[in-house]
């Protein structure tokens, strides 16, 4: 990888751990498929070197490609594949209690395939600009998955308390949650890290929206002592 390439994997991978909070095991673990092929002898034609490039990046989770449709999640072989995307739930753009559960529940099922895809395409629409930790967040996975990256594991579930529901006025809201998320593993650069994620569900999160121009936006999540 160049080093360009590289430094964008350390920075994505930095992010990555900040966001799930947990001890990071990192280790070498040989590629999935053979990369010799990359680096063949000088001499070789341009369009020898295109193929063997292009091989050299088709990883498959399960070994292989999966049929049209089938759902294969990540794993040491690949990305997940086929991964179905959240649909965006009717009645939730209204500012109501339903409205906002149904957002966060649309959020948090956005981020999950974006931790399994890198498309970050309609989650950035959901978070507000100043929740900059959050959108650096979605840069980092978006560009290690294009650094031929990808996450295992690593799903969120949120649980949220209404009777911890609070209004501040001008359409700003908080409730208590707490993040359950499962453990995961970056893989970057032929090198995988382990994330413990198993004390994030202990943890207190404010979790602050708002609702303006008929839609919410998450404006922040932060750990509560």
């Amino acid at each position: 990888m160049r080093t360009a390439q590289r430094t964008l994997t350390l920075t994505a991978l930095a992010l990555l751990v900040l966001t799930g909070c947990g001890e990071q095991k990192t280790g070498s673990i040989p590629e999935p498929s053979d990369s010799s092929s990359a680096s063949s002898a000088s001499g070789a034609s341009s369009s020898v070197s295109a193929s063997a490039t292009a091989q050299e990046t088709e990883h498959y989770s399960g070994g292989s490609k999966a049929p049209d449709g089938e759902y294969r999640p990540a794993d040491e072989f690949g990305p997940a594949q086929n991964v179905p995307k959240p649909v965006k739930p009717e009645g939730m753009n209204v500012e109501t209690t339903e409205g906002m559960e149904l957002f966060i529940n649309y959020w948090n099922d956005l981020r999950n395939y974006a931790m399994q895809t890198g498309d970050v395409t309609e989650i950035t629409k959901l978070v507000d600009e100043s929740f900059t930790q959050e959108q650096n967040f979605y840069t980092a996975l978006n560009q290690m998955y294009t650094a031929d990256g990808w996450v295992i594991g690593g799903g969120r579930t949120i649980h949220y308390n209404k009777d911890l529901l609070l209004s501040h006025g001008n359409g700003e809201y908080s409730i208590g949650a707490n993040f359950e998320v499962k453990d995961s593993v970056f893989w970057l650069d032929g090198k995988s890290t382990y994330n413990d994620n198993s004390n994030a569900i202990y943890e207190g999160v404010e979790l602050k929206l708002k609702f303006k121009d008929s839609s919410w936006k998450v404006i922040s999540a932060n750990i509560v002592s």
